[in-house]
């Protein structure tokens, strides 16, 4: 659905104040109201594509660890021994089994415990099978998408395949099983989180801080989109900020796309913090983990359809990548700017502005309604 023009609430003042970016008991608290009771993002399905391997992460501040059994099977657990809750894994590992440094307990890469030295205080001891399954790592509710995990640290309103509704079915002419790693990087951005989703969905800034994307004529094209509260953003019907990163060389497509979405592009925030950018040909993820009020690390992927992988087209993939990952590294000092701006009470004051911040509003409030009450 289109965006409305915004509400009394939101014209001509801050509906988050300043110190919401600054703030690190209303970061606890957004940790607690949004980061342990929604679908989060918590990494990339391609961090664990050998059997047998598995990658740390955080999520609200809370280790986990992604792994793939040497069934295939993804799963996600508590990244805890189950003894005295030392970080059971501080690196990624291909190793099929995953040993605490405290007491030497061993678990296999689908969470089952697998070694206890000296159980009973004698050698080779070990606890019975009902013991031993009762000590396995502690699983997460989990789920994958478009070659993302997605976590929920609480119990989830709803199955994440309902929460993600809308934006599959405007997506169900791109076949996003067929993603191919073109690139990744990661980028520690000394900034609140907010600001960074709040770039992310801020078209005005495009052709003074991007050049390469087009002539503000390009911003003009854009039309503000919420398929859902928590799925907002915009797309460009005819293309217009992407020439910038169309290359010599044509990359296929994700399957047999409609002529009518071939020159579409769509930015979405899959709130709260996966940054997804898709176009017929290229698919652009940043998932970030908030680290503290004034900090958050990024990790941005670029996907291609899996028959680009060969060598004939290594050098269109490498200029996508490089175009994509330029338009981030311009946005750093940008966000840092910003967060530097938050610690005035002048930025109380900010005015949005109803024809270009419509979504940064619409974002705002969901933050500020995950927030109310929680003090009471």
């Amino acid at each position: 659905m289109t965006v409305g023009p915004l509400d009394d609430r939101a014209i001509g003042t801050s509906i988050l104040p300043a110190d919401a970016y600054t703030d690190p008991a209303v970061f606890a608290a957004e940790r607690g109201a949004i980061f342990e009771r929604r679908w989060v993002w918590a990494g990339f399905t391609h961090w664990v594509s050998a059997p047998g391997s598995s990658h740390p992460v955080t999520v609200a501040g809370r280790p986990l660890l992604i792994t793939r059994g040497l069934d295939g099977v993804l799963r996600v657990f508590h990244n805890i021994c189950r003894h005295r809750g030392m970080v059971l894994s501080e690196e990624p590992s291909t190793r099929k089994r995953l040993r605490c440094p405290y007491h030497y307990w061993t678990y296999d890469v689908d969470g089952g415990l697998c070694g206890t030295p000296y159980w009973d205080r004698s050698k080779g001891s070990a606890p019975d099978e009902a013991t031993r399954d009762a000590l396995a790592l502690l699983p997460v509710t989990h789920a994958e998408w478009a070659g993302m995990v997605l976590v929920s640290l609480g119990e989830p309103g709803r199955p994440l395949g309902e929460a993600l509704a809308p934006l599959r079915e405007r997506w169900a002419p791109v076949d996003l099983e067929r993603l191919h790693l073109a690139a990744e990087d990661t980028y520690e951005i000394a900034a609140n989180w907010k600001l960074v989703v709040e770039n992310f969905l801020d078209f005005y800034h495009l052709p003074f801080v991007h050049p390469q994307v087009g002539p503000a004529a390009a911003a003009l094209d854009i039309d503000d989109v919420m398929l859902a509260d928590d799925i907002l953003g915009g797309c460009y019907p005819r293309g217009a900020a992407g020439k910038a990163a169309k290359t010599s060389s044509p990359l296929p497509m994700f399957g047999d796309v409609p002529a009518a979405l071939r020159d579409r592009q769509d930015i979405f925030c899959v709130f709260p913090n996966a940054l997804v950018f898709l176009e017929a040909d290229w698919f652009q993820v940043i998932g970030f983990e908030p680290v503290a009020a004034d900090r958050t690390v990024e990790h941005m992927a670029v996907f291609v359809d899996r028959t680009a992988a060969g060598p004939e087209f290594e050098d269109a993939r490498k200029a996508l990548s490089a175009v994509l990952f330029e338009v981030n590294d311009q946005d750093v000092p940008i966000l840092e700017r910003l967060q530097r701006g938050r610690s005035s009470p002048a930025a109380d004051r900010n005015h949005l502005l109803p024809h270009w911040d419509q979504i940064t509003a619409r974002f705002q409030v969901l933050v500020a309604s995950a927030l109310e009450g929680v003090d009471e």
